[in-house]
């Protein structure tokens, strides 16, 4: 450990918050400014760390309008290991809950990632956490947070030392959030490099509201011997703060270390081929007429009654629907739409499409190579189902840009895309979202993730609830 951290006892009393406070008032610290960046990643080692390291810091970029991606390495099965009344496994159930209700309280449109990785052993790990972790960071735009290389713990050690070399490596800041530091600690030996995040009144309530959330953390699991509190009120006050303390990373020199670490499937030029082309639809659907089951597996029908709901207005004046295939979701569009303009690549599925839709007013079918032939018009709606991925990353970003650049002032964009990686395509279904959120100028009204996909409806900024928008809020 970096520094001599010494052992700890999460039981002893500690350093107490009234002896941090005088020291930290008079430390010399830059104050951390957001606008530079456009992305943020916290990685944490555990389910909790995320909240108390930077609470405050994921609220703030969430309403920022950053990208912000979450990352926690393990579900913290271990926190209670001489339980009666839990199992590891039960633990790692509950914690995954938690985690994902204080996030959600946090930053509502984040990206969550959960790895999975055993407890206590991250140190043994370091390719799974390299590959995750470089996974998300998309270079010098991206703040990268993390546990304090030297907080004591062997799990924040290990991740804080991968996430500053991926850092490093990316070409991004890299900022860590010191947790056992504050109890093991002396104020007289803080670590240099200190950067501090000023927070609000209403950041530090949304932050303690995602404390709240971890219960298993801030409360006894029981009234019996080793079911205490981990994060009991002396320990919870130094992440009651009015602002947030990190501390500058420094790249780890380690040979032992690639220094090639990227996102793998980052929508850079090249990465993962070449856009699809009309001759592979043409091949693909060949003979059959409805290849993806849009017309009888339950998934694609409850997906596509998700993308409806999630539609913030009921009628749109104008709509746009690139990619439209058979048309199945379309003719679910064209009731709620005044114009609806539908295309495809490929002329196979257009045929069905408008044999679907014949007769219906206000609809059109065109066959379009998008992004190069994107129409010249204004749409109040624009549909992205299932298409962002079949593009390269420098269409992608063509397809992101004319697309925003195609609504109205009060435009709504939705996009749903599988998840899941498809070795043909080359892209993923999240690096399509994660263009949509950094280059679109757009920001996210409603979001609706799974394991298999996900679907956001994105609005030009400010975003207005549905419930706001009706007045209903007062």
């Amino acid at each position: 450990m970096r520094d001599g951290a010494p052992e700890f006892d999460h039981r002893d009393s500690g350093t107490t918050e009234d002896q941090w406070s005088p020291a930290l008032a008079a430390a010399e610290s830059q104050s951390l400014e957001l606008s530079r960046y456009r992305q943020l990643v916290v990685v944490a080692a555990h389910p909790d760390d995320e909240t108390l390291g930077a609470g405050g810091l994921l609220a703030i970029a969430a309403y920022s309008g950053l990208s912000v991606t979450v990352l926690i390495a393990t579900l913290g099965e271990k926190s209670h290991p001489a339980s009666s009344t839990h199992t590891p496994s039960e633990l790692a159930l509950l914690r995954r809950a938690e985690v994902l209700a204080a996030v959600g309280v946090l930053a509502p449109a984040a990206q969550v990632r959960i790895l999975g990785l055993p407890d206590g052993e991250l140190a043994g790990h370091r390719e799974e956490l390299l590959a995750a972790i470089g996974d998300c960071v998309d270079g010098p735009s991206t703040l990268l947070v993390s546990p304090f290389v030297a907080d004591g713990h062997p799990d924040h050690d290990s991740i804080g030392a991968v996430s500053a070399h991926v850092a490093g490596a990316a070409g991004a800041t890299s900022l860590e959030y010191p947790i056992w530091m504050w109890h093991w600690g002396s104020p007289e030996a803080l670590p240099a490099g200190l950067v501090r995040l000023d927070l609000g009144p209403q950041d530090v309530r949304v932050k303690r509201a995602a404390l709240d959330c971890h219960r298993s953390q801030t409360h006894p699991l029981s009234d019996l011997p080793g079911d205490e509190a981990i994060v009991p009120p002396a320990f919870a006050a130094h992440f009651e703060r009015d602002y947030e303390i990190f501390v500058t990373a420094t790249p780890p020199d380690d040979d032992a270390v690639t220094t090639t670490v990227r996102r793998s499937d980052a929508p850079e030029p090249g990465d993962g081929g070449r856009s699809l082309t009309m001759e592979f639809f043409d091949d693909f659907y060949g003979a059959e007429t409805d290849p993806w089951g849009f017309e009888t597996r339950w998934y694609e029908k409850r997906k596509r009654a998700l993308t409806l709901a999630c539609l913030p207005a009921e009628r749109f004046p104008s709509a746009y629907e690139p990619g439209c295939s058979i048309g199945v979701l379309t003719a679910a569009l064209a009731p709620r739409c005044g114009r609806l303009l539908a295309t495809d690549i490929s002329d196979t599925p257009l045929r069905i499409a408008r044999r679907r839709l014949a007769g219906a007013p206000g609809a059109r079918f065109e066959q379009r190579r998008v992004p190069q032939e994107w129409p010249d018009e204004q749409f109040d709606l624009i549909v992205l189902s299932e298409i962002g991925y079949y593009c390269d990353a420098e269409d992608l970003r063509t397809l992101v840009q004319k697309a925003s650049a195609s609504l109205t002032r009060d435009g709504v964009l939705l996009a749903c895309h599988w998840r899941h990686p498809v070795q043909e395509y080359p892209l993923r279904g999240d690096d399509v979202h994660e263009a949509l959120r950094s280059h679109s100028g757009l920001v996210v009204l409603a979001e609706h993730r799974e394991a298999d996909f996900l679907l956001e409806v994105y609005v030009r900024p400010p975003a207005i609830s549905v419930a706001g928008a009706a007045g209903l809020l007062g």
